[in-house]
């Protein structure tokens, strides 16, 4: 029971929420060291015009400003140690992150390299560094990264032979300011809506249910699931409807609080070794698989699983706690369905020959196998794939 565990629950991250909040990012700033900026961002995010609006937004900010634009989906150790190559000499003092996950954890790494140098792989763990970060500024442009509210950054171990995604933590490492405008959101393409916010429904429901939650973790990843559930549709099918799109990044912060509390399961265990193996879209893998392992995960606590359920406002009226449990599964799977998601994993080029590599990296990620909430076997992960296949 979470109100049982020793936890400690961190969050210091100031979060400025709503319409326009992007004006609070150059005061923001000033608070911080003077030196140079280096804003972090992908091709898509400078294509659609978010970019300018946050560089005309720093435009009373005097210092110098670099910009990388070209982040890629799964960021790897080769490609950020580039990256920091590339600027370790131009008196960077702050970061600004303009982007989804993949953008936010390469910032965060990028943080710890420019105060501690060599590769990032040297500080996969708890707390490796021997220096202060950079002050990191995040800027959500999706709905389902959550990496704006934590601790950590993803890269993937792409210098040895079977790769793997590995975790930079730290407890410096959580951004000083997260701005969630949804303005910035607006327009967006639907497509990415449905597949970040599932991301983010994933991280609320798998937050959940960790073994290592609180009461804390669960106010925020039960909420977060609610607003999620009654946002989502509104997002996908216009993705102007600001209303709508404000409560799913925020929502989607919310979870990020919460999983690096609090942690994350089996879902996240198979996607990593998935998107390291194939390097594909996180929020989809996940979305996809999400169903599969409630389906598994659902008798580990029914009473939690029925939360969801009515949390996803299914009608348990007159129901055991175990069918509301199962209704709130089928639910997930419905949603999953209505916003677009691909059914399974052969639709994104998951191929099963690799079924048996897949099993075995998810099996050995302890990070993921000790939060879920029921004990999994190689062969229970086995058989999940094989569904999800």
């Amino acid at each position: 029971m979470g109100e049982l565990n020793n936890t400690e629950f961190m969050s210091k991250t100031t979060v400025y929420t709503g319409s326009g909040s992007l004006k609070f990012l150059s005061t923001t700033l000033e608070k911080f060291e003077d030196g140079n900026i280096l804003v972090v961002t992908d091709k898509g995010i400078e294509a659609s015009g978010i970019l300018n609006k946050v560089i005309n937004s720093l435009e009373g900010v005097s210092t110098e400003k670099h910009i990388f634009n070209d982040v890629k989906p799964n960021p790897s150790v080769t490609a950020t140690n580039a990256i920091y190559e590339l600027y370790k000499d131009k008196g960077i003092k702050k970061i600004v992150a303009v982007g989804g996950g993949s953008v936010i954890d390469t910032a965060k790494a990028l943080a710890v390299l420019f105060t501690n140098g060599g590769s990032i792989s040297d500080y996969f763990g708890f707390d490796l560094y021997q220096n202060q970060p950079l002050p990191v500024f995040a800027i959500p442009t999706t709905v389902g990264t959550g990496s704006e509210g934590g601790h950590a950054a993803v890269i993937t171990e792409d210098d040895k032979e079977l790769k793997t995604k590995k975790l930079v933590f730290g407890e410096a490492l959580f951004p000083k300011a997260a701005i969630l405008d949804g303005d910035l959101l607006l327009g967006m393409p639907s497509s990415l809506v449905s597949t970040t916010g599932m991301d983010a429904l994933t991280h609320a429901i798998e937050g959940y249910v960790s073994r290592n939650g609180s009461i804390l973790t669960d106010a925020l990843n039960l909420h977060a699931v609610k607003v999620i559930g009654e946002a989502i549709l509104e997002a996908v099918a216009d993705t102007t409807n600001v209303s709508a799109m404000n409560k799913m990044v925020q929502a989607s912060a919310s979870t990020g609080i919460g999983m690096s509390n609090g942690g994350l399961g089996l879902v996240h265990g198979i996607s990593h070794a998935i998107g390291a193996q194939f390097d594909a879209p996180h929020g989809i893998v996940n979305a996809i698989l999400l169903p599969y392992v409630l389906e598994y995960n659902w008798i580990s606590n029914p009473k939690k699983f029925a939360d969801i359920a009515q949390a996803l406002r299914v009608n348990t009226w007159g129901m055991s706690v175990e069918d509301a449990a199962k209704a709130g599964v089928k639910r997930v799977k419905e949603l999953t369905l209505e916003v677009g998601i691909p059914a399974k994993l052969n639709d994104i080029g998951i191929e099963k020959s690799s079924i048996d590599v897949l099993t075995d990296i998810a099996f050995n990620d302890e990070l993921y196998m000790n939060a879920n909430p029921r004990n999994a076997t190689r062969k229970d992960i086995y058989t999940i794939l094989s569904k999800a296949l």
